[in-house]
């Protein structure tokens, strides 16, 4: 697929203060394939706007608009303006968000869900943009922790249910194979002996992994597998190194999936978050 020059990904962590990494992207053409994150999504919008697909309807975002993903849920990704979109990006880890909606809410158990994954509010959208640009810019830690619990309590509070999610869990037999891919997630397990484990026959476990991921359970681990492969790349692990812990192919196998899904090859990320030259 070609992509346009203006198509640009610049990526960056802030892990210091918050398992965070950051997105600063602008796309023409780039078209992303159903997928997931593990961590939660925000983004705000910043030129043009995008559409993607997302809990069975379709969606529009546009400047001053929110993009709010949970973790596990697949969404796609194109531009819905002829200019394209950019946004700032932020990926916060499920375990951050949890800490600070317990800390709103006086709950220890609260588990923060998006209600809704399109919400216009300028406001927060500028305050984002503004947090965004100190993570970048700033060495000041007290000065950057505190932008980061404020800005990020405001998404609490105004947009998400931190009290419970409100989605319904995924049946015992799916998520028993679910749990088997994420634990073996460099063996070549089969579908057979999914489907053996789960108590369901081959085409019965398809058919209810995709009705409650969103993805079939091959697709489902190849994501898992990228999800994973970004996760080594921003500790420093070679492109080979991932590519053999995580049950790809080769390197090259790596490659194709990591630019299939993230938008740009394993070293391009890496020197994106200052690793490597």
């Amino acid at each position: 697929m070609f992509y346009q020059a203006s198509d640009r990904s610049d990526f960056f962590r802030a892990d210091d203060i918050g398992q965070l990494e950051c997105l600063d992207a602008s796309y023409a053409q780039r078209v992303f394939p159903p997928h997931f994150h593990e961590e939660y999504v925000v983004n705000a919008l910043t030129l043009g706007a995008q559409s993607y697909h997302h809990r069975g309807g379709t969606h529009r975002a546009g400047v001053g608009a929110l993009v709010l993903i949970n973790p596990g849920e697949v969404h796609t990704g194109e531009t819905a303006d002829a200019r394209g979109w950019a946004y700032r990006g932020f990926y916060p880890s499920a375990d951050f968000l949890q800490r600070l909606a317990a800390d709103i809410s006086g709950d220890a158990h609260s588990r923060p869900y998006f209600r809704d994954t399109v919400v216009l509010d300028a406001t927060l959208a500028v305050g984002l943009d503004q947090l965004h640009r100190l993570l970048r810019g700033s060495q000041d830690r007290l000065l950057r922790e505190s932008a980061l619990q404020r800005v990020f309590g405001a998404v609490l509070q105004r947009h998400m249910q931190v009290r419970g999610q409100t989605h319904a869990a995924a049946p015992r037999a799916v998520e028993l194979a679910r749990q088997m891919l994420a634990d073996a997630i460099n063996e070549n397990l089969s579908l057979q002996a999914l489907a053996e484990a789960a108590q369901l026959s081959p085409w019965q476990l398809c058919r209810q992994f995709r009705q409650h991921f969103g993805l079939p359970p091959v697709a489902w681990r190849n994501q898992l597998r990228v999800n994973r492969a970004r996760q080594l790349l921003a500790q420093g692990q070679t492109p080979g190194a991932v590519a053999l812990s995580l049950g790809f192919a080769d390197q090259a196998h790596l490659t194709r999936a990591f630019r299939h899904t993230v938008g740009l090859a394993p070293a391009a990320y890496q020197r994106a978050l200052g690793l490597r030259r």
